[in-house]
């Protein structure tokens, strides 16, 4: 359903709907021509043209007898672009004048007001009589009408209907191919949407899951190569492949300067111990304490970003953890006099590492209360929303600016007005990097316990979907 959502939504269906929409228009003109293009249509105007000649035939005999009607019909007769055939007998049934070869005795249908459908065959003298006449002496449908004279005489007008059959069925059958090629490149159009967006979903998809996981080793699915979808595929590949390498690089160097500096470090600290006067010995082990806390925390995070390291995970009660962080800090808490609700759904399993969701929670409980004077408000949720895990701490400090919630999981990021507080900027780094591990989500807003006049605290909340 995802797809089909996203394709109602995209700009290739709003431009196939145009399309097809166009399309159809096509069709159903091709339609129109097909219920106007029919035996109706050859009839009315058959009728019209037999009614006007013999309307002219009627006026003449009236005016000047038979023998007008005979060379009126000599002369229609020698013109042989002229497609009516003509029937003229006496009383007696005998033969007159025309261009039929007989008078139609059978295969007569009755269509409407005198109308008559037939079928004919024209006269031909011996002269001309060929193959070519013979072909033409052959059974033709035609319209006609008859009309008596005066004296008894009959006169059968018809009119070919051969050659209009025949435009009539190309137009038929025209419009139904072009029916058809419509519908089918309609359909196409819509196919082929449905299959760019489907592809730009998964590449979409695929993308996301590498931005929210971190892992850059993922790469995007490739199933052919003949179009420029593809293509584009291998380039995000080859993309991915440069940045990957590059990343792998720095996060190497620091690594490695974290690893060398870590040596010293120790070496210096232990010299600093053999100091004698204390208050400088312990200013400068604090120092050096401080240095080492960053570059563990730098390689803790190294390693924990390594999505490969998963060897620490299992099944584990997740509100049993999440306790014990909280009975971890509740004397610090309540040496500060800050005031602290937890609220723990109990029986919660979760898969992933003990440790990790352990440090992840002592690290946001930390920050939490380094930054909520006394006297403050801390509440702590873990609990179940829906189908997700939601864990949650919101304080009542001093909260931080809209425009730095998205660096606080920045390494080394520090606001401000927190500046003066201590820390490295990497606790909140390694929370994000704990969380994403575990395929989770985090984020930063303000507090739940700030109120309408006071706009102030933070909250820090991150998800988990079993």
């Amino acid at each position: 359903m995802r797809a089909i959502k996203a394709y109602t939504k995209s700009s290739s269906f709003v431009v196939s709907f145009v399309f097809i929409s166009l399309l159809m228009l096509g069709v159903g003109f091709n339609i129109y021509t097909l219920r106007v293009a029919n035996d109706d249509l050859l009839i009315r105007e058959s009728e019209a043209a037999i009614l006007a000649d013999i309307g002219g035939f009627r006026s003449l005999y009236n005016a000047a007898g038979r023998q007008a009607v005979l060379n009126a019909l000599d002369d229609r007769l020698q013109n042989h672009t002229n497609d009516f055939l003509y029937y003229l007998k006496d009383e007696q049934d005998n033969f007159l004048a025309g261009n039929l070869s007989a008078w139609p005795s059978d295969k007569i249908t009755i269509i409407k007001n005198g109308v008559l459908d037939i079928q004919v065959s024209r006269r031909h003298n011996e002269v001309t009589q060929n193959m070519a006449a013979q072909k033409k002496q052959k059974s033709q449908r035609a319209i006609a009408m008859l009309i008596e004279f005066s004296n008894k005489d009959s006169l059968l007008v018809a009119r070919s209907v051969q050659d209009i059959e025949f435009a009539v069925a190309i137009a038929q059958t025209s419009s139904w191919v072009m029916i058809i090629i419509l519908c089918v490149v309609a359909l196409s159009s819509l196919g082929l949407a449905y299959y760019v967006v489907s592809r730009i979903n998964k590449i979409s998809e695929t993308t996301d899951d590498i931005i929210r996981t971190g892992d850059l080793s993922d790469r995007l699915h490739v199933d052919s190569s003949w179009d420029d979808l593809s293509k584009l595929t291998l380039a995000l590949n080859q993309l991915l492949d440069k940045i990957e390498h590059s990343v792998r690089a720095i996060s190497s160097v620091s690594d490695n300067i974290a690893h060398d500096l870590r040596t010293p470090l120790t070496r210096l600290k232990s010299h600093i111990e053999n100091i004698k006067d204390d208050d400088e010995k312990q200013q400068l082990i604090a120092e050096c304490d401080s240095l080492l806390a960053v570059f563990n925390s730098l390689l803790r995070i190294s390693d924990i970003e390594n999505t490969e390291k998963r060897a620490g995970f299992t099944q584990i009660a997740l509100d049993e953890v999440a306790l014990d962080a909280v009975d971890l800090y509740s004397p610090l808490v309540e040496d500060k006099g800050i005031n602290m609700t937890v609220y723990i759904e109990p029986k919660i399993d979760f898969y992933g590492d003990k440790n990790l969701m352990f440090q992840a929670f002592a690290n946001v409980l930390d920050n939490a209360i380094k930054f909520t004077p006394s006297g403050g408000e801390i509440h702590v949720a873990l609990n179940w929303k829906g189908a997700d895990i939601l864990f949650s701490v919101d304080d009542s400090g001093i909260g931080v600016d809209k425009s730095s919630i998205e660096k606080l999981t920045r390494r080394f990021f520090r606001e401000e007005k927190s500046r003066s507080t201590s820390g490295n900027g990497l606790g909140l780094a390694l929370v994000s990097a704990i969380v994403t591990v575990h395929e989770g989500k985090i984020w930063f807003e303000q507090s739940h316990l700030s109120s309408a006049d006071v706009r102030q605290g933070l909250r820090c909340a991150f998800k988990f979907t079993p």
